[in-house]
């Protein structure tokens, strides 16, 4: 029997909490996104840089988001997920794509997780918006 290393059940762990988040926002589950967010949480926008500070300040980002008729959602994609040794904290880099009906956007990001009594939670993330498609 192969024995899962402490890292690496640790990047299921992240992989796993991703793919909540993910079919959350899919969901419009305001409840399910907020269980993301680490307290501290920060976000920075893809295509303003501007700042989304504190986990109830994203949590209405989505609120807002999931009320407008034409929004899509947003998929976030991990390609890499390396955890720090100790264990304090994991960065993931990905690719995301989402938007509306009015344009559909895509680019890259760079999430920090960290371990909680409650799993692995967003500290925070910064996308960057690298292209849209549709009217904007």
């Amino acid at each position: 029997m192969i024995m899962a290393t402490p890292a690496a059940a640790s990047e299921a762990d992240i992989r796993a909490a991703r793919a909540a988040y993910n079919a959350a926002i899919a969901a419009r589950d305001v409840a399910g996104v907020r269980a993301a967010f680490d307290e501290t949480y920060v976000g920075i926008a893809g295509s303003t840089g501007e700042a989304i500070v504190g986990a109830d300040a994203m949590t209405d980002y989505f609120a807002r988001a999931f009320k407008q008729p034409g929004f899509l959602g947003f998929v976030r994609t991990p390609d890499v997920i390396t955890i720090a040794n100790p264990p304090e904290r994991a960065m993931e880099r990905g690719h995301w794509s989402g938007g509306s009906v009015n344009g559909r956007l895509h680019g890259e990001y760079l999430a920090m997780w960290v371990p909680t009594p409650k799993g692995w939670k967003l500290r925070s993330e910064s996308f960057v918006t690298l292209g849209s498609a549709g009217a904007r």
